[in-house]
């Protein structure tokens, strides 16, 4: 469903999936400074990465004098003005300005969310990968930087079902889905609390962490790797690693201190993408952090599963916010988005209809209801800031096919077809 921001709406997600390549076809991009609550942007170290040493990209060889920037544009380089330590913005050809977040998800969240952006750009003419700003949390980071890299959503789509891929970035590229980040369960994590130093400083000011992070906090170091992703984004992208004129942007957590970063925005620690993704990526419990500038990051989820809020003060007048760990109610529709029911009640509705069996997934269920309500929250910050926002999550049919365990392989195929069924048909009911 794409909707104004409601107790019908929904959207939010976990990690890893999916690869990425080649500047140039990629999209051109806006970015900003800070935003968002809490401890982010400048406040608690937003987070700067487009490989250059002041952070603004002048050492990309790509600046004519003047105060602009050449960037690529349908082919073609094109002068557009750059504000002082961003990316430079362009709009779309019809002048609005749009941004994409791309929540996590696991390996069944990037299945449905590619399942989500074919449906967005057949039903639309829209190509999300154009988006100015693409905001990527955990696997939503994987598959941002792919559209950012030039990779279309019929690739992303064709890719998963193992179909050969003859242009483009993705072009000969093998990738197994299924094994690449160690299958449907983690090794045995290493015995201890995960970040000692972040559940001491979550104890002593519970009200500034979310609860997520602190739980992430206390959960064993992970013995996984997410060395493969970052072999994946490496073998796709040049030497720098940042799309050249793209507004990739994705979130992590710095483990040590629980704040959240922005790797793309100004303040960010130096690293490249593969370095950005993997951090990302990295699930508390599940895989081990990922060093960054001498700090160890996790899985962006760790703060929100979209962290939408973060798409504020970007100077963008519609944002798409796809959220595979939240829920889309089936019989939540566009008429009855400013019903003036309340999240809870409609929440709780949908749990009496769901009625999920067994603890796994009366846990997934908790969580996804939770996550509903903080991208909810997320997603009203960004219209009263008088932002048009989009939101797309599954609905119960996708649930149900997802099962509780996000990472199955087993699932991963039918999650991908569902998406693009449901997906289309919640977009051709608000066109």
């Amino acid at each position: 469903m794409m909707t104004q921001p409601s107790a019908e709406s929904a959207g939010v997600a976990g990690t890893a999936a999916g690869p990425v390549k080649a500047p140039g076809a990629s999209s051109t991009a806006a970015a900003t400074a800070r935003s968002g609550p809490e401890r982010t942007g400048g406040e608690r170290g937003a987070a700067k990465v487009d490989g250059s040493p002041d952070g603004t990209g002048a050492d990309r060889g790509r600046r004519p004098a003047g105060g602009l920037d050449r960037v690529p544009v349908n082919g073609a380089l094109v002068d557009v003005v750059a504000r002082s330590g961003t990316a430079p913005t362009v709009p779309g050809a019809d002048g609005v300005r749009r941004g994409l977040v791309l929540g996590g998800g696991g390996m069944l969240g990037a299945a449905w969310t590619i399942g989500a952006l074919c449906a967005i750009e057949e039903s639309t003419g829209w190509q999300p990968g154009r988006a100015e700003v693409i905001l990527g949390t955990s696997a939503g980071s994987i598959l941002g930087t792919m559209l950012a890299a030039g990779v279309r959503a019929e690739e992303l789509r064709d890719h998963q079902r193992g179909l050969p891929i003859r242009t483009g970035p993705l072009a000969g590229v093998e990738f197994d889905y299924d094994t690449a980040v160690g299958g449907a369960l983690p090794p045995r994590p290493r015995p201890g609390i995960g970040s000692p130093g972040l559940l001491r400083d979550a104890v002593r000011h519970p009200r500034e962490y979310p609860f997520l992070t602190m739980v992430s906090a206390v959960v064993p170091t992970g013995r996984g790797s997410v060395a493969p992703v970052g072999e994946l984004v490496r073998g796709l992208l040049d030497e720098d690693g940042w799309p050249l004129g793209s507004g990739l942007r994705v979130a992590a957590v710095d483990y040590r201190t629980g704040r959240r970063v922005v790797f793309g925005d100004p303040d960010a620690p130096e690293a490249d993408v593969a370095q950005a993704v993997m951090a990302s990526c990295a699930i508390p419990g599940w895989f081990a952090p990922v060093d960054v500038a001498g700090s160890p990051y996790v899985d962006g989820g760790c703060w929100s599963a979209t962290n939408a809020d973060l798409m504020a003060e970007r100077e963008l007048d519609e944002v798409y916010v796809l959220a595979p760990m939240a829920l889309r109610p089936a019989w939540a529709g566009p008429a009855r988005v400013d019903a003036g029911r309340g999240t809870v009640a409609a929440l709780r509705e949908w749990r009496d209809r769901d009625r999920p069996k067994g603890v796994l997934a009366q846990l997934v269920s908790r969580y996804r209801r939770a996550v509903t309500r903080q991208m909810l929250r997320e997603a009203r910050r960004l219209r009263d800031s008088g932002v048009r926002v989009r939101l797309l999550a599954p609905t119960l049919e996708d649930l149900a096919v997802m099962g509780p365990n996000m990472m199955d392989p087993a699932r991963r195929p039918e999650v991908l077809e569902t998406a693009l069924r449901t997906s289309r048909s919640a977009l051709t009911a608000v066109r």
